[in-house]
């Protein structure tokens, strides 16, 4: 039990080190899934700091991106990457934009597709089972936090396309449903559906 206790005390201070920098107000508009019971924390998380960088791109850029080099697991495989550095530039021009809202429908249809590929230890974009509907999605594998699974997705190392980086900042887009689930092989998966 004090085990458990002190996981969850460095987590929960680990999220907070994290979020000290922003203020109450920015984490409120940013956090438009902090109500949602039913979905995890990692998900919430991930929609919260997509959010805090389409809300104050510059800002995002200096306090989440600048020092970000990767994560305790993998280690710092984006330290000198040119994909964290073209991201830093991007949100260093771009206009901020509204904030995703959580969207039900589009939480269920992630729920669906990160069981489908996280049971079956697949990585994919092809649905077997889960009804496919025409939502941009974003896929991660292997990332714990919210924060990292966002940032895989902004930064889209090796991506050559940016397909998940433009997707998290399309200016069309205003709906958002994240969902995680343990996967045979990475050991967790999450899917964010998008629509406009």
């Amino acid at each position: 039990m004090k085990f458990l206790l002190s996981i969850f005390l460095f987590i929960a201070t680990t999220a907070t080190a994290q979020t000290a920098a922003w203020t109450q107000t920015q984490l409120d508009a940013a956090n438009t899934a902090k109500t949602i019971a039913y979905i995890d924390t990692a998900s919430r998380s991930a929609i919260m700091y997509l959010n805090l960088a389409r809300l104050y791109p510059k800002q995002f850029a200096e306090l989440e991106v600048k020092n970000y080099y990767g994560t305790k697991k993998y280690g710092n495989y984006v330290q000198n990457s040119p994909y964290r550095q073209s991201l830093i530039k991007y949100l260093n021009t771009m206009a901020p934009l509204p904030a995703l809202q959580f969207d039900k429908d589009l939480y269920n249809d992630a729920k669906c597709f990160a069981a489908e590929m996280g049971t079956a230890g697949r990585v994919s974009h092809e649905r077997k089972t889960c009804k496919k509907y025409n939502y941009a999605e974003c896929c991660s594998y292997g990332m714990e936090t919210g924060r990292d699974i966002a940032l895989q997705w902004l930064i889209d190392h090796d991506v050559q396309s940016l397909g998940h980086r433009e997707i998290c900042l399309d200016k069309a887009y205003t709906k958002i449903g994240v969902a995680t689930h343990y996967h045979a092989k990475w050991g967790m998966c999450s899917v964010a559906e998008i629509i406009w």
